[in-house]
């Protein structure tokens, strides 16, 4: 591929910003100090070690300096720890920084090489390059790799392009490498062209585009290797560091496609086949319970999504008085949260009729007898968080009520948490929905309701340029409401108290900080194989709902429903025993996603190792070349080869695949069910971190 690239850079611009560096005062030695995560948060601070700053007149989009210092805020940021920067001007001095505990990770766009894995350990890589010569423009431009040959290119040795180099030179020996100084950065290098030190250097695609501009004498003709991994590196022995940061590059990864934001109406969202729910995570309206999505509000939308062959993806923003904005920015379509309708906020948003009416009351502890009307709340304080209706209500009573006194809680607690601080006494009294009352009394909470200030309705929002959307909610709110469904629901949630014990025991997610029993065995062997353990843990509630003796019709076991063949040709037998089911299904993930092309980005080699799982290898190449047949990329699951599967149903199709029939929504499902738990499962773990619960 022929790149056009620009001027030169002025090399007394480098001269001034190297005089200026220079200049500068010695900074004081930091403390060293060597250790894993808890090591580092005992310090309270992340020392990541990155190359020098670009130069101010560089175009900083381009740069790959500003997307390490990027990744290092936010991965400080995800660690709760402060951010220290530590400079390095070179490959030697990275690693010298980090190994003597200057640092702690290192980013700074590196490539991983074998060489460099027997000093140092890599995440997962976050970004996947094409590595270009470039050299002087010409009549007579290497387009091939023989090419190369009789030429001489300019490289530093601890660079991934010497070892890439010295590949080469194995099949093109008459490839001369000279060895530049290992000071020396790309546009010195490039200079070493211009001055006939070497013909030619070799550079990573997005560290070219960042100066192409300044050389317009230059191009790249010819690639030289492609798809090389960019990681952070960290010392072999951080393991629970590399464990977290892999966790949040994959998690980043895996859920880029839930994070995008669009404001469609319900023709558009039936075409991206999704529906986005933004809620709160709480004992009303949505919870994780030993692995599975429960819920009053998430039951009813994900009985609407299903009607409409709609997945169902969760949205959870930080604070309750966020809802409304993530619906206004396109980061969900309608918010279900238990919401009471408000003149105040209907003049943000469109609401659905009523499918809920509750009493608000006003709560006290169970032995508080002196307050049975509004009189008597004069001279006392209630606790409500601003963004909430209740607090609304509080306002317009509050200059005909001597005395009452409104303390403002953090929009982030959930009214849950309010009550149990009235029952201890931390707050005086709040206010709540009679609803959520009733779970909370039937979990033994000693409160009681004074008295109720109003009846109010529940609605869920829309956007108002979505009337689509409002009008099928509507109509189901119409056909449903007072209904069997919706009333079964309102048993199950308000009524049983098995169920309302769930939204209170150690097995709910952001209470626990565990996934499921068999979180340390996921990990352990998720870890062993390279693979994110969330998703495998989702996985595997998608495959047994976590029952070690679960047995399909076709014969899968176990918790990873592995096929008892399957199971031998990986030298594991009892597959009802939940560490050899759960080691088995790991290693044959791993080895499925290992299959797919290895330039194919390692989300969508995931999910369509997900299909294999399910549906077998055979059937999902079939899909990929259908999909390549009508235009879509076979090397993309979601609206392109998961199209082409749905398509293999059908006769017309399948009669001309080389592996034939096969039950093919299957799998569509398969894979979309398990994208959706993982990523309530990335956020719950988030909101589980937050509030100190997780476990390491």
């Amino acid at each position: 591929m022929l790149f056009r690239t620009r001027t030169l850079l002025p090399i007394g611009l480098i001269a001034i910003s190297t005089f200026v560096q220079c200049s500068q005062p010695a900074a004081p030695e930091l403390p060293k100090y060597i250790g894993d995560l808890t090591v580092l948060q005992s310090h309270g601070k992340l020392r990541v070690i990155v190359p020098p700053e670009p130069i101010a007149h560089i175009p900083k989009q381009a740069e790959p300096v500003t997307i390490d210092y990027d990744l290092a805020r936010n991965l400080a940021e995800e660690l709760k720890l402060e951010l220290m920067l530590v400079k390095a001007e070179n490959y030697a001095q990275m690693v010298q920084k980090l190994m003597e505990g200057e640092g702690d990770i290192v980013a700074a766009s590196l490539t991983i090489t074998a060489a460099r894995q027997e000093q140092v350990a890599f995440s997962v890589p976050y970004l996947y390059v094409d590595e270009y010569l470039i050299t002087s423009a010409s009549d007579s431009l290497p387009t091939t790799i023989e090419g190369l040959a009789g030429m001489t290119i300019g490289v530093r040795r601890s660079s991934s392009h010497y070892e890439t180099l010295l590949d080469i030179q194995q099949q093109v020996p008459l490839l001369q490498i000279h060895t530049a100084p290992e000071k020396l950065g790309l546009e010195h290098l490039l200079d070493g062209i211009v001055r006939g030190e070497y013909q030619a250097t070799v550079s990573d695609e997005h560290l070219w585009r960042g100066v192409e501009s300044y050389y317009d004498n230059m191009v790249t003709p010819l690639r030289v290797a492609e798809n090389r991994p960019i990681a952070l590196m960290m010392r072999p022995d951080d393991v629970q560091l590399k464990t977290r940061v892999d966790e949040y590059l994959l998690a980043q990864q895996f859920t880029r496609q839930s994070q995008q934001a669009f404001t469609d109406d319900l023709p558009g969202l039936k075409e991206r086949r999704r529906l986005r729910m933004i809620t709160r995570n709480n004992a009303l309206t949505y919870f994780i319970h030993r692995g599975r999505q429960v819920g009053f509000e998430y039951e009813l939308i994900k009985e609407f999504a299903d009607r409409h062959d709609l997945r169902l993806d969760i949205v959870i923003p930080e604070s309750h008085a966020d809802l409304l904005a993530y619906l206004r920015e396109g980061k969900g379509d309608v918010v279900a949260a238990a919401m009471t309708i408000t003149e105040e906020r209907r003049a943000q948003t469109s609401f659905t009729l009523p499918y809920n009416e509750v009493d608000e009351l006003v709560v006290v502890r169970a032995e508080e007898d002196s307050i049975a009307s509004l009189a008597d709340l004069a001279g006392r304080t209630i606790h409500v968080r601003p963004s909430s209706s209740f607090y609304t209500t509080l306002t317009s009573l509050a200059d005909s009520i001597e005395g009452l006194q409104i303390a403002s809680l953090p929009d982030s607690i959930e009214t849950e948490d309010i009550l149990a601080g009235v029952e201890e006494g931390r707050y005086d009294i709040t206010l709540c929905d009679s609803n959520l009352l009733d779970v909370e009394l039937a979990y033994g909470r000693r409160l009681k309701a004074a008295f109720s200030i109003k009846l109010t309705s529940l609605g869920w929002a829309v956007r108002e340029d979505n009337p689509v959307l409002l009008a099928a909610l509507n109509q189901y709110v119409k056909e449903e409401k007072g209904g069997l469904f919706f009333n079964m629901m309102k048993k199950r949630y308000f009524e049983n108290k098995r169920t309302i014990a769930k939204a209170k025991d150690s097995l709910r997610v952001d209470l626990s900080g565990r996934l499921s029993p068999y979180d340390e065995l996921v990990k352990k062997y998720a870890r062993q194989y390279g693979q994110d353990w969330r998703l495998i843990t989702a996985q595997m509630y998608q495959e047994s709902k976590f029952d070690p003796q679960a047995t399909s019709w076709v014969g899968a076991r176990g918790l990873m429903q592995i096929m008892p063949v399957t199971g031998r040709e990986l030298g594991f037998t009892d597959l009802h025993d939940p560490e050899e089911n759960i080691h088995a299904g790991v290693k044959y993930m791993s080895q499925l996603v290992n299959r797919f092309d290895s330039n194919i980005p390692i989300e969508e080699r995931t999910r369509l190792a997900l299909a294999a799982y399910n549906v077998g290898y055979g059937h999902v190449l079939d899909a990929r070349r259908l999909a390549r047949e009508k235009g879509w990329n076979p090397d993309k699951w979601f609206g392109h080869v998961e199209q082409a599967m749905r398509l293999l149903a059908k006769p017309v199709y399948h009669k001309r695949a080389r592996y034939g029939f096969c039950r093919c929504g299957q799998p569509v499902h398969y894979v979309g069910n398990i994208q959706n738990m993982y990523d309530a499962y990335v956020g719950m773990l988030t909101m589980a971190r937050a509030s100190g619960q997780e476990r390491l």
